[in-house]
């Protein structure tokens, strides 16, 4: 698709829209073009038609191209990363209507403020992110600034985290604690216990999440550890289990072992979240439907499907590798029917820039077990600080931080980012 558009500052609002049904190879930004978009009027196919504002262009592009191509995105023109946030304002039926949601994604989205509203929450509440960057390798979809093998000094790293962790003016009472990555299960249990005892000489708390993500970097003392320690909700994610597909993206998995640890969670007594990507290159919608029967044979208490977004930093993106569009379609249609049969609810939803299919990220859970921290950061209401490197704090005053987003800068800077931190964190306490 050829596009000539006169005003630059509307190429993302264009590009938006074009995203939803082009691959992004596809899309040419050009002098000339079959799509003309000029300041108050558009052009396509010997036809002009006229809008007022961006609203309007982009509905009337969205338009076009659904009878161009013989298809209606779920989601309409919504192209934004928190579709729930439409629903503080408008009722679903104006969603629907103005944006040209479909029913199935207005249900969705009710269902979710349905299980969020048995929670309680409140602003002035603080929640408490730590990041650890290290990973065994790289998988070709991530973009995440990763510290990838085993030759760093993951001890000093968390040195480094404990010193945050005791400089750092937080209220001693948290709502929530969640440990990311990364890989956090990638550092050593002499420093995994350190890093516990410290967050619990210094807070309590409501829920503690750990991601121990990758069943490679798991054993039973690691387990037990967390487990003594207070964390009493933790992601084992697979992703797929699907074995040629894991390998295909950088990482191996024993399923042996992934079955054992997951018992050995479940006998601990954790609450245990799983990951699944849908759209991973090489993976068809047959293939996917099998990770369906080992679900439901552990019934884990949370899971999250991912909707693929390829992203700048990732090797897929490096590559131009794509996952097949109609395939994530039909996966998304085979989850619904999974999560319906398996009395699994949505309890939060976000979506990402260049997500395929226009789809969307949904955690499901089973018997009221919802994740707190999932919800709040995701529908932005209470205070997020991040510790460690490339972590980011957000307050309910507006007030934002990130950490440095590299090794070396992290420990050059640690006292500037305390200090930094704590004077946003002790100026939001004052004015409360």
């Amino acid at each position: 698709m050829k596009i000539y558009l006169a005003n630059e500052n509307k190429r993302k609002i264009v590009y938006d829209i074009l995203n939803i049904f082009y691959d992004d190879r596809e899309i040419i930004f050009a002098d000339d073009g079959e799509l003309i978009i000029l300041d108050d009027e558009l052009k396509y196919g010997g036809q002009v038609y006229s809008y007022k504002d961006n609203y309007q262009l982009k509905g009337t592009l969205y338009n076009i191209l659904v009878e161009v191509n013989d298809y209606k995105s779920p989601w309409g023109l919504l192209t934004g990363s928190k579709p729930s946030k439409l629903l503080q304002k408008q009722s679903p039926n104006q969603i629907k209507e103005k944006y040209f949601v479909s029913d199935e994604k207005i249900k969705l989205l009710v269902d979710v403020e349905n299980q969020q509203e048995k929670l309680e929450f409140d602003k002035d509440n603080f929640n408490l992110y730590i990041n650890i960057p290290f990973c065994p390798t790289r998988c070709e979809y991530c973009s995440y600034p990763t510290i990838i093998g085993p030759n760093h000094d993951k001890s000093e790293y968390v040195s480094y985290l404990i010193k945050e962790i005791n400089e750092t003016n937080l209220p001693e009472n948290l709502d929530t604690i969640y440990i990311g990555g990364g890989t956090p299960s990638y550092i050593s249990h002499v420093d995994l216990k350190k890093l516990l005892t410290a967050i619990n000489n210094k807070f309590t708390y409501k829920e503690f999440t750990f991601e121990a993500g990758r069943e490679d970097t798991l054993d039973r003392k690691k387990l037990e550890i967390l487990k003594a320690n207070g964390v009493n909700r933790i992601s084992l994610n697979p992703q797929t289990f699907n074995e040629k597909i894991i390998k295909s993206v950088g990482r191996i998995q024993d399923m042996d072992h992934f079955l054992k640890m997951y018992d050995l969670a479940s006998d601990l007594g954790f609450i245990i979240n799983m990951d699944f990507i849908v759209g991973l290159v090489g993976e068809t919608s047959r293939d996917f439907i099998k990770n369906f029967d080992i679900l439901e044979k552990l019934t884990p208490d949370n899971i999250t499907f991912h909707a693929l977004a390829t992203k700048s930093g990732s090797k897929y993106k490096e590559k131009n590798k794509k996952g097949s569009i109609d395939d994530a379609l039909a996966i998304n249609e085979a989850i619904k029917r999974f999560t319906e049969k398996n009395s699994y609810k949505p309890y939060y939803l976000y979506r990402q820039k260049n997500i395929i299919s226009n789809l969307e990220n949904v955690g499901y859970q089973k018997a009221n077990t919802a994740q707190r921290y999932n919800i709040i950061i995701n529908e932005e209401i209470e205070n997020v600080i991040g510790l460690g490197m490339n972590a980011n704090s957000k307050l309910m005053n507006g007030k934002k931080y990130r950490n440095a987003r590299n090794m070396k800068d992290y420990r050059e800077n640690i006292e500037k980012i305390i200090r930094d931190k704590n004077q946003i964190i002790n100026e939001y306490i004052r004015q409360k």
